[in-house]
């Protein structure tokens, strides 16, 4: 029987179909999907292009290598050097510099092919242009669409059931490569990529100061909490705490509750459970070994329950920020009824944070209802521009333009904002999306909404330059 995974972002389809050598082990007691062993086929759709790339293991292989040096290198701006016995490789990205492009080129072989394709036609983005020269393909592609590359391979390289002997083989770049007349921040080696558009902005951790972020909210499951001495004093007491609950309680969670798996709500869900980790993760250098974990969270965002998957993660969890983000009820039990979404977190010993659906996308994740109406859109942009050309004060300190998708309900409220390059992630606090940002005017509420708009919102592409400059244009373009 052949077996089929899809991994699914917006802007990037991957879908490897392959079989099992049936001397394999079955999958673990957590994943009771049957274990893909040999690759028949392995395709790569991009939204707005209607050709695709398809091949065989070779391609694929090359496809995974090539993304992952290439993602490294344009992070760090160090070069990454091939070995000189190393073969051409089928696949190879190179960036297209005047056009702030990346043009992915697949050599002639019988093992890589493009394939006229639908696939992502239902998304609207600017289609750049493909070039062939015989059986040689290129592609020019964005940055949107080579980060959901990127995170649609991490997703692929976290899933233990498909293809596991396939691995990233990551080395440290030799200092005789380091570039002299660059800051320290830009000539570190590059971290080892972990392979995802939202471990990005951990990477940067490795390459950059961490920017000023505010810390999240406290949950309600706090361990101690504090109140007023009865004799008005201004004194605090210790309040009795909920006990916290026991390993299987945590693990029952995981097993009996409902599960969502929406892929719109997935990624909702993916986006804030990473914000919350990533803020809260302080201590990375004390992490000296993968700790991968199994996590439920609730609609809300809140992580209901947790288990380890290696045998490191679970002699280290107080090393990670899940000890102090469970959700305890003041009863101190763990309701397993309510539906949870469950993710796959690595916390990798170079301080990088992973995190992708436990079963990944069953489809393409959206953005929720969306605005259409041209002339609306065309209102809302030019009213999105003035709200932030005269809240956007200081002077740029940045190297490269910061990139993001901006939401706007239609009356002009920001509801929703996502970083889509690397630097938007770094410098958002320079930035006043984060000031303007109101989620409650489109509805999204944690008790009632599960972090989804309620209402449908234009999106906006919005780039910060650092001269000063402000560009916003629709997300889609205009239909």
């Amino acid at each position: 029987m052949t077996i089929r995974r899809q991994y699914s972002l917006p802007n990037c389809t991957l879908i490897l179909e392959g079989l099992s050598d049936g001397s394999a082990a079955a999958g673990s007691q957590l994943d009771a999907r049957p274990l893909m062993t040999m690759l028949v086929n392995a395709e790569c759709h991009f939204a707005g292009k209607d050709q695709s790339l398809s091949g065989g293991r070779d391609f694929f292989e090359s496809l995974v290598s090539s993304v992952n040096r290439y993602a490294q290198e344009f992070l760090s701006q160090v070069p990454h050097p091939k070995p000189h016995d190393e073969k051409p490789a089928i696949v190879q990205l190179q960036k297209v510099v005047d056009k702030n492009l990346h043009r992915l080129t697949l050599l002639p072989t019988a093992d890589a092919l493009p394939t006229g394709s639908g696939a992502g036609r239902g998304h609207d983005l600017p289609s750049h242009s493909v070039k062939e020269q015989g059986t040689l393909v290129q592609m020019d592609l964005n940055t949107v669409q080579l980060f959901d590359l990127v995170e649609a391979i991490d997703q692929f390289l976290a899933d233990r059931s498909t293809l596991p002997d396939l691995v990233v083989p990551l080395q440290p770049i030799s200092r005789r490569y380091r570039k002299a007349d660059q800051p320290v921040a830009q000539r570190a080696t590059p971290a080892a990529l972990g392979m995802t558009s939202l471990a990005i902005a951990a990477i940067a951790f490795f390459l950059v100061p961490i920017p000023q972020v505010k810390p999240p909210a406290p949950e309600p499951n706090a361990r101690e909490a504090t109140s007023p001495s009865p004799d008005g004093g201004g004194q605090a007491t210790a309040t009795p705490t909920s006990t916290p609950p026991s390993a299987s309680e945590l693990e029952k969670v995981l097993t009996s509750a409902p599960e969502i798996t929406d892929p719109t709500q997935l990624r909702f869900l993916q986006r804030n459970v990473y914000n919350k980790l990533n803020q809260a993760w302080k201590n990375r250098d004390e992490v000296d070994k993968k700790l991968e974990y199994r996590i439920g969270v609730g609609k809300d965002g809140a992580v209901v329950g947790y288990k380890p998957v290696n045998e490191a993660a679970g002699e280290a969890s107080k090393q990670t920020p899940l000890p102090d983000l469970l959700y305890i009820p003041a009863t101190g039990s763990i309701a397993s009824q309510e539906p949870i979404a469950q993710f796959r977190v690595v916390f990798s010993d170079r301080g990088i944070l992973q995190i992708s659906p436990w079963r990944g996308y069953t489809g393409k994740p959206s953005l929720g209802p969306e605005i259409t109406d041209t002339a609306l859109i065309r209102d809302l942009n030019k009213q999105l521009y003035q709200q932030l050309r005269e809240s956007w004060g200081g002077t740029p300190t940045y190297p490269q333009n910061l990139v993001y998708r901006v939401a706007v309900t239609k009356d002009g409220v920001i509801a929703d904002y996502e970083p889509n390059n690397q630097p938007a992630w770094d410098y958002v606090q320079q930035t006043p999306l984060e000031k303007l940002l109101k989620p409650e005017a489109a509805g999204i509420s944690s008790e009632k909404a599960g972090l989804l708009p309620q209402e449908a919102l234009a999106q906006f592409q919005v780039v910060f330059k650092p001269s000063g400059v402000l560009e916003v244009s629709p997300f889609r373009g205009y239909r």
